[in-house]
């Protein structure tokens, strides 16, 4: 069986900076805008979803899983509270 090389199209919106540093990477490589983008999100995505998943840190999800049953606090926490305890856990990396 014969399969098509024709690829679906998709179209994003970009910032002013970022078009210009995709156009500047299409003008130094001599490659498509696609070539560009293609190669940015293959070598780029996976690790983004690791980073959004926290999968990166399987130490620090195993240590907050652990907590919710050691009498963690269970009320809900202010935007501040939330914030300093991120700039905690970043410290600590």
């Amino acid at each position: 069986m014969k399969t098509s090389s024709i690829q679906p199209t998709i179209s994003i919106r970009l910032p002013a900076a970022s078009r210009a540093h995709l156009d500047k990477a299409t003008k130094l490589t001599k490659r498509s805008r696609s070539y560009i983008m293609k190669e940015a999100l293959d070598r780029h995505l996976l690790e983004i979803v690791r980073e959004e998943l926290n999968l990166a840190k399987p130490d620090r999800l195993k240590g907050v899983l652990e907590l919710a049953g050691a009498g963690a606090r269970t009320r809900p926490r202010s935007a501040k509270e939330i914030d300093d305890h991120i700039r905690w856990l970043r410290d600590n990396e």
